[in-house]
C-alpha cells in the first residue's frame, strides 16, 4: 500500500500546524526556564511564605527579590563559563540564541531595582543594592586585572548564594519592619537557609564533573556524589524538624511537613536515577515552590 497524502491545501496546513506546536512550546518553556524566570519565582514564591511566617509584609520587597534574581543570573549567564559546556549542556548550546533576551532583561530587571526603591520611598536602598550587585557581578567573571571569582572561593560557593539569598527574603523585611530578630525569624531564616542549600548543592551536584575539571572546588566536589547525597539527606531530614516545629508553633500548615517531605524525598531519589541536568535542575526548583503551593492551598 502507498502512503497516504493529504487530500486538500487545508489539511497539509493543519498537520504542519500541529507538527509545529510540541517544537514551538518546547522552545517557549526551554527559554523561559533559562532566562531565570522560573528561578526568579520560585525564589519570590518563597519569601512570601517567609514573610507570612514572620507577619510582615512582603508587598514591597517581592519585586526587588524577583528583579534582582533576574538581574543578577541573567548578567552572571551573559559570561560564558568554561565548565558550562560540560555541566550544562542545553544552556550552553542555547547561550546564543538567548543573548538578546538576556541582555534585555538585564536592563529591565536593572531598572526596576533603580525605581522601586524610589516609587516605595526608600531611596537609601540604591547604595546597598548598588554595592551588592556590583560584588555579585564577579561571581563567574574575574575581577579586573587579576582571574579571581566568587566561585572560586574554595567550598564557600554552595553557601554564598544560598546566605545571600536568605538574608534577603528573611533579615532584610524583618529588619525593616521593625522586628528585631527572635526565635521566631531565627527559624524561618534557617528553614529558607535550609531549602536554598538543598537547592544550591543539588545544583553543584550536577556540576562536580564539571567544576572538578575546571578546578572549581565545591562542597559537592570534595565530598564526592556518595557522600554529598548523603549530606543532602542530613539537611532534608532538619527541614522536616524545622517544618514540624513551624507547624508546632502554628506558622505553618501541618500539610507543609509533608509536602516537603515528599518533595525532599524525590530529589533525593532523581539523584540516585542519575537523571539528566535539566530535569534534574526544574526538580530542584520545584522544591522551592512547594511551600508557596502549601501556603495557597490553605487559604
Amino acid at each position: 500500500m502507498g502512503l497516504h497524502h493529504p487530500r486538500s491545501t487545508g489539511e497539509r496546513r493543519t498537520l504542519l500546524r500541529r507538527s509545529g506546536r510540541p517544537n514551538w512550546f518546547r522552545s517557549l518553556s526551554i527559554s523561559i526556564y533559562l532566562l531565570e524566570l522560573v528561578g526568579a519565582s520560585a525564589i519570590t514564591a518563597l519569601g512570601c511564605v517567609a514573610c507570612n511566617f514572620m507577619q510582615v509584609g512582603w508587598s514591597r520587597s517581592a519585586p526587588l527579590w524577583f528583579a534582582g534574581y533576574l538581574l543578577v543570573y541573567n548578567a552572571d549567564r551573559l559570561y560564558l563559563d568554561p565548565a558550562d559546556r560540560l555541566n550544562t549542556p542545553m544552556r550552553f548550546n542555547w547561550s546564543l540564541r538567548l543573548r538578546s533576551g538576556r541582555t534585555s532583561l538585564v536592563w529591565l530587571s536593572g531598572a526596576i531595582v533603580a525605581i522601586w526603591p524610589l516609587l516605595t520611598g526608600r531611596s537609601w536602598l540604591l547604595v546597598p543594592l548598588a554595592v551588592v550587585f556590583g560584588t555579585l557581578c564577579f561571581y563567574s567573571r574575574p575581577l579586573p586585572g587579576g582571574r579571581f571569582r566568587l566561585k572560586d572561593l574554595p567550598y564557600l560557593k554552595s553557601l554564598l548564594a544560598p546566605a545571600t539569598i536568605a538574608l534577603s527574603l528573611v533579615s532584610w523585611p524583618a529588619l525593616e519592619s521593625g522586628n528585631v530578630p527572635r526565635w521566631k525569624e531565627w527559624l524561618v531564616f534557617f528553614w529558607v537557609f535550609l531549602l536554598l542549600t538543598i537547592n544550591a548543592l543539588v545544583f553543584d551536584y550536577r556540576d562536580i564533573a564539571g567544576d572538578k575539571l575546571t578546578g572549581i572546588r565545591t562542597i559537592p566536589v570534595l565530598l564526592g556524589p556518595r557522600w554529598t547525597g548523603g549530606l543532602l539527606a542530613i539537611l532534608s531530614g532538619i527541614v522536616v524538624i524545622l517544618s514540624i516545629a513551624l507547624s508546632w508553633l502554628r506558622l505553618a500548615a501541618p500539610l507543609m511537613t509533608i509536602a516537603l517531605t515528599l518533595g525532599c524525598a524525590v530529589l533525593l531519589f532523581s539523584l540516585r536515577g542519575r537523571m539528566s541536568p535539566t530535569p534534574l535542575s526544574v526538580l530542584a526548583d520545584l522544591l522551592l515552590f512547594l511551600p508557596a503551593a502549601v501556603e495557597w492551598l490553605g487559604r
